[in-house]
């Protein structure tokens, strides 16, 4: 994995230059002002992407709203339902059967407006399915930024993969919504989920199906464990680089970042809780983050904001080796 951090930079520098050529205002605008009134869900499919010619804003009027009209069920990931059990006594009785159980389950999903990830991911390949776009349900393990950072991963999760213009493109619509935090939902726009480029999706998603990671040399588990953690799909800071790991210079543990628009503070804690001194600077376009070496095997999480107390962002995890 030698060439692995300029690789990963290198598609995050096209995904980048990509992301700034499509713009999805219009798209976003009407499908989070959408008031029509619609039968079911593949009703409303049609009438937000009835105004849209491209596929690419076809998938991203249902990824927006998904994104801001259904929260997640945390009761739901706490108590799930149990596992269906189907009784045909062929293998096509069977797949009828859960056909129209999961049939059922989207329609009762999105009269709730909430559901947990395999409901999103449901939902959003249900709406594909009714404009005519070629969309997959992904499902494998996930790195959650909103959890404690482990080497070690098992978090099931499900997303979406949407072709268009004859290519795949990954998409989370379940993190678009937002996240779970202190066991509360808290909503928020997370727009870098959608057209994810697969070197940087690839960094909190592993699919069970290896080839859904839509890279050249896919990941190991490993691989995908000992990445940095970045949430990228935020709009508040957008980042367009970062470290792929820490460095050492002199006495001091470096990290740099590249943002569309600087954060005025930052913050470092040690294992979630020890807050480390930190000084920042700009050279050559990068934020340069400077703190003292808290040892080999430590946990770090970055913050950012505007204000040096009070609420910051999270944006980045790395465990120091």
């Amino acid at each position: 994995m030698k060439n692995a951090p300029s690789l990963l930079f290198f598609f995050l520098f096209i995904f980048t230059k990509l992301s700034a050529q499509t713009d999805y205002h219009k798209v976003d605008f009407f499908a989070t002002n959408f008031k029509g009134k619609y039968q079911d869900i593949a009703d409303l499919a049609r009438q937000l992407t009835q105004p849209f010619s491209t596929e690419p804003e076809k998938a991203r009027a249902l990824f927006t709203w998904l994104a801001v009209n259904v929260r997640y069920d945390v009761e739901k990931f706490r108590n799930p339902p149990p596992r269906p059990r189907f009784s045909g006594k062929t293998k096509a009785d069977m797949e009828a059967e859960a056909r129209e159980y999961y049939e059922k389950e989207i329609a009762k999903s999105f009269k709730a407006k909430k559901g947990v990830c395999a409901d999103y991911s449901r939902m959003y390949k249900t709406m594909c399915d009714a404009v005519g776009l070629e969309c997959e349900i992904i499902v494998g393990d996930a790195r959650d930024f909103h959890r404690p950072y482990r080497n070690v991963h098992n978090n099931p999760h499900a997303w979406n993969a949407v072709k268009w213009d004859g290519t795949w493109h990954l998409l989370d619509a379940t993190w678009g919504a937002g996240y779970v935090h202190d066991g509360k939902f808290k909503r928020d726009d997370n727009p870098g989920f959608f057209d994810t480029s697969p070197a940087v999706f690839s960094q909190n998603h592993l699919p069970d199906d290896e080839k859904w990671q839509l890279l050249e040399k896919p990941l190991t588990k490993k691989e995908f464990a000992d990445q940095p953690l970045i949430q990228y799909g935020q709009n508040e800071y957008p980042i367009l680089d970062f470290s792929q790991t820490v460095t050492t210079e002199g006495k001091d543990r470096v990290l740099r970042f590249k943002f569309v628009r600087n954060p005025k503070h930052f913050r470092i804690l040690m294992n979630q809780s020890k807050r480390l001194e930190v000084r920042h600077e700009m050279k050559d376009g990068w934020v340069e983050l400077r703190f003292k070496d808290p040892g080999a095997g430590k946990e770090i999480a970055v913050f950012c904001g505007e204000q040096e107390q009070g609420y910051m962002r999270g944006f980045a995890k790395y465990e120091i080796r």
